[in-house]
């Protein structure tokens, strides 16, 4: 009896001390942009930086390790990050295919068989297959429906622009680069808005390369070309302020509507946008609630290829959550209520992450 007490008390104390009661989910995403939220770094505005932010507050909430290397806008450095990510051995890698270079590299690599989840961007699917078939573990992936935000723009503006004015609406769209799927694919939104709205004039459209000043220089020089513009449908927020910037030196602020994307605060001395969607910041948080739930035993979710349709209007509503986003963190939500794990699990979207933040 006393041989069988003792070994009971063995058993609970190994499944005390088990590594499995304890260890933590080791995940390292390699971020594009800069562990810095100045604004002489990030030209570009403050997506990335946000987006880490948020994952952190996540990771806390589902018990995560979360290490963040930063590439600062570097591909060549990118890539040498995930090969020492490779070599650290994390549970689960996290990467996005900006240009199509992550996919590339990770061809050449030997993955150690780590899985890996694509995020915001993901190579397209004749890559995934050739990847798999060299020996990469992709689990899953997750983007936003940019072709969706780039229609939701056009349409916003367009009825901004009504209420305000009678005249015919000019349209100058600013994108973001030639190549990436964020920029190519909202563009291809705006695109297909234009051709289903024939009282729309499509002035011209003219890459910015995200950036503010970039923007600010091209709508000095198409306002000088067209001054029929009156509305400037922008690929991010940078852009858009850099737009804001150029009308305002040209006394033309208030005869033209400026829109963008991301939710970014206002830059000293320049006018807020007239629109701005905003969401896909988030997304970063929903990767790590699916990995979670893939990993977890009692789940067991299936991860998959999917475009979510998380963007949305600054509105009286989502103010709060935005305010937070841009000005401390989402520190306040509890992730884990997202999760498959959670008792009454709750649709991971924009209204309610504002319920969370009010509770």
């Amino acid at each position: 009896m006393r041989r069988l007490k003792k070994q009971w008390w063995i058993l609970l104390l190994c499944l005390i001390v088990s590594p499995l009661s304890f260890a933590k989910l080791d995940i390292i995403f390699v971020n594009p942009g800069f562990a810095d939220s100045s604004d002489e770094i990030n030209t570009t505005g403050n997506f990335w930086f946000k987006v880490s932010k948020i994952m952190l507050n996540a990771a806390d909430d589902l018990d995560i390790n979360l290490h963040i290397k930063y590439a600062n806008r570097n591909h060549i450095l990118m890539k040498e990050l995930i090969r020492q990510a490779i070599k650290d051995k994390p549970d689960y890698l996290v990467v996005v295919d900006e240009k199509s270079v992550v996919s590339k590299y990770l061809a050449k690599l030997n993955t150690r068989n780590i899985p890996i989840y694509f995020l915001y961007s993901r190579p397209a699917i004749g890559k995934f297959i050739s990847l798999k078939r060299a020996g990469v573990k992709i689990i899953g992936s997750v983007i936003p429906d940019n072709y969706a935000a780039g229609e939701a723009l056009a349409q916003q503006l367009l009825i901004k622009h009504t209420t305000t004015s009678t005249q015919p609406a000019n349209i100058l769209a600013l994108m973001g680069d030639y190549t990436t799927p964020a920029s190519v694919e909202r563009v291809a939104g705006l695109t297909e808005f234009v051709k289903q709205h024939e009282d729309v004039n499509f002035i011209g459209k003219e890459v910015a390369n995200w950036s503010e000043q970039e923007s600010y220089i091209k709508t000095l020089a198409f306002m000088e070309f067209a001054p029929e513009i009156n509305i400037i449908w922008c690929a991010n927020d940078a852009i858009g302020f850099g737009a804001k910037r150029a009308l305002q030196a040209l006394n033309s602020a208030h005869k033209v509507v400026v829109g963008g994307m991301n939710w970014d605060s206002v830059p000293q001395g320049i006018e807020a946008l007239d629109i701005t969607l905003g969401g896909h910041v988030l997304l970063g948080a929903y990767a790590l609630i699916n990995i979670v739930d893939h990993h977890n035993e009692n789940t067991r979710v299936p991860l998959n290829h999917s475009s979510l349709s998380i963007f949305s209007n600054l509105t009286t509503e989502t103010i709060p959550l935005v305010k937070h986003i841009n000005e401390t963190d989402l520190a306040d939500i509890d992730f884990a209520q997202f999760s498959k794990t959670a008792s009454d699990p709750r649709p991971f979207t924009v209204d309610n992450l504002v319920k969370a933040l009010n509770k």
